[in-house]
């Protein structure tokens, strides 16, 4: 007969009542260096003093349930200024309220960069409480990113030889206490979701497969698990266009105060999966999806003057997603011969383009009228989106047409190309880590750097691109790919100045060895259907990768 358990009694620790936040959530001593304690600078956490507290204010502050974090973000955070979700400390353990921790500053901070705040800082923050299998989910995703931090400062010694870094997390054992944390409770938050599904079956809400969905591609994401990636999203998005068609609409539901942050998250994963199935031959499954079947309405005014920048850009979401399903879904049919009304997508075209005349001026206007930095970097990530969709509504279906009408665009990429390179230039003094889903300026450098025939820019976009990468595994991978797909072009360039269509390519297969330090890419010609295919390894290189393809084409 085993003994009763006894129960374990923590000691008791001095309360800490100065030093920053984090150290104070900790419970543990902080060295007050500033601006960053040395204790959150080694274990690579967020740190921030709070301004000093009047004596009424610490007795209010005085109660029996202790706040995890309780800050306020800046007014110059992207995540605007509202007071996050409180937690009380009861209802965690010691790990997961730094896991919770992180989540709620550095993972959410990070994701306001690129914008969807109502979504990222309010409607997941809350949905923490309101549903097990977010929490667990997020818990997750927090112990990930705490596990990042040794990976990082492995993969710094990496980096001048390695053309990418593989994420230990999704490969070697789980050695760390916040690798073996993670991946615990993202398993437990899977479980309990699909048993919430084989029970409620169909009565499961839209929007709680949508935030989840959502939670569970960032999880996979981190790691640069793209093929699961690629899995959730095509399921999500084939069960959303069951259950909810047009989860996003104008005209949907209540007046919750969800409504607003998750028709951002519908937008969101609708232009993720739509960029990506056209820009990253990671999502095979994505390229055949179902987005392109969604009927959002094109007409849409243009906001007002005296709309608030919030208001602004929830419209100018609206507008971008439903052009870009649009150019998906012309896409598609051009790709997989999909059957279209000629007439109506003429229509179509003619409005988006008009749109995105307007949408021009609008910006450009308010651009020209704002004084704060943040907002000012706003203005300008949307003026490039807009002037991207302009000449995305110049498509034609004839391939040689494609091609002149991109030769015509030469001079509007190189703005938008000098407009992202002064937004890099602001966003390096807010963080030195690039959002994590970029969907709005990466796009559009991997388009530039794709489409244009103009070797200059065609770099340049390439460039930008690795500023963007950050150390998210797919986007290094993907610049790889893309270096190597122009360099073969470049070699055909002709007399005129110009690479022929024959020269141009498609790259469409990509597929990595188990332990993914090889990566397989398959290149198609455009005209002929010719098909180039090759393997380089983590620590190979490119140029002589391009000089034994170029040597072996000139042979054949």
């Amino acid at each position: 007969m085993t003994a009763p358990s006894i129960p374990r009694i923590r000691a008791r620790k001095p309360k800490v009542r100065s030093g920053c936040v984090t150290c104070k959530a900790r419970r543990v001593k902080c060295g007050e260096e500033r601006p960053v304690c040395r204790r959150c600078q080694k274990s690579w956490l967020p740190c921030k003093y709070n301004p000093p507290e009047t004596n009424q204010e610490k007795h209010q502050n005085c109660s029996h349930e202790h706040p995890v974090t309780s800050f306020q973000a800046d007014a110059s955070d992207k995540c605007d200024s509202r007071l996050l979700s409180r937690v009380r400390r009861v209802d965690f353990e010691e790990f997961d309220t730094l896991y919770l921790d992180l989540f709620r500053s550095a993972i959410v901070q990070n994701l306001c960069l690129n914008g969807y705040t109502n979504f990222w800082s309010r409607t997941i923050l809350r949905e923490i409480f309101r549903d097990e299998c977010v929490r667990d989910c997020v818990l997750g995703i927090g112990a990930l990113r705490r596990a990042m931090v040794d990976e990082t400062q492995h993969a710094s010694s990496l980096e001048p030889s390695a053309l990418w870094i593989v994420p230990k997390v999704a490969t070697a054992s789980l050695s760390t206490r916040y690798q073996r944390d993670a991946i615990r409770y993202y398993t437990e938050s899977i479980s309990k979701f699909r048993s919430r599904l084989s029970r409620e079956g169909s009565s499961t809400p839209p929007r709680t497969i949508l935030i989840l969905s959502i939670l569970f591609v960032m999880f996979e994401a981190i790691q640069g698990n793209s093929e699961s990636v690629d899995r959730i999203i095509h399921t999500t998005m084939l069960t959303l266009e069951d259950c909810a068609p047009g989860l996003g609409a104008e005209d949907q539901g209540s007046n919750s105060l969800d409504d607003e942050g998750v028709r951002e998250a519908d937008y969101f994963l609708t232009r993720f999966s739509g960029y990506n199935s056209l820009l990253s031959p990671f999502y095979p499954s994505l390229l055949r999806g179902p987005v392109f079947q969604r009927n959002w309405s094109l007409a849409a005014k243009i906001p007002s003057w005296s709309d608030d920048l919030q208001q602004v850009e929830l419209a100018f979401e609206r507008y971008t997603t439903s052009s870009l399903i649009w150019f998906l879904r012309i896409c598609q049919a051009n790709i997989f011969g999909h059957p279209t009304d000629p007439v109506k997508n003429q229509d179509e075209q003619l409005i988006i383009h008009l749109q995105a005349n307007d949408w021009c001026e609008f910006i450009s206007t308010k651009l020209g009228q704002e004084t704060d930095p943040l907002r000012h970097r706003t203005w300008k990530m949307m003026l490039v989106e807009a002037k991207m969709f302009r000449i995305y509504s110049t498509y034609s279906r004839d391939a040689e047409e494609r091609e002149l009408l991109w030769d015509l665009q030469v001079d509007d990429c190189r703005e938008v190309l000098s407009i992202i390179e002064s937004i890099l230039d602001e966003l390096t003094s807010l963080t030195a880590l690039p959002p994590l889903f970029e969907d709005k300026l990466l796009p559009t450098l991997r388009c530039v750097a794709w489409k244009c025939r103009d070797y200059e820019i065609r770099m340049k976009a390439l460039g930008l691109c690795k500023r963007l990468a950050g150390p998210w595994f797919e986007n290094r991978a993907v610049l790889v790919g893309l270096r190597i797909m122009i360099e073969l072009e470049e070699r055909d360039r002709d007399e005129s100045g110009f690479i022929p269509l024959r020269s141009r390519y498609r790259w469409n297969i990509s597929s990595f060895n188990d332990d993914r330090t090889e990566l397989r890419i398959g290149l198609m010609r455009l005209t002929t259907g010719a098909r180039k295919e090759f393997t380089i390894r983590q620590d190979g290189n490119i140029d002589d990768l391009v000089q034994k393809l170029a040597a072996s084409s000139a042979k054949s």
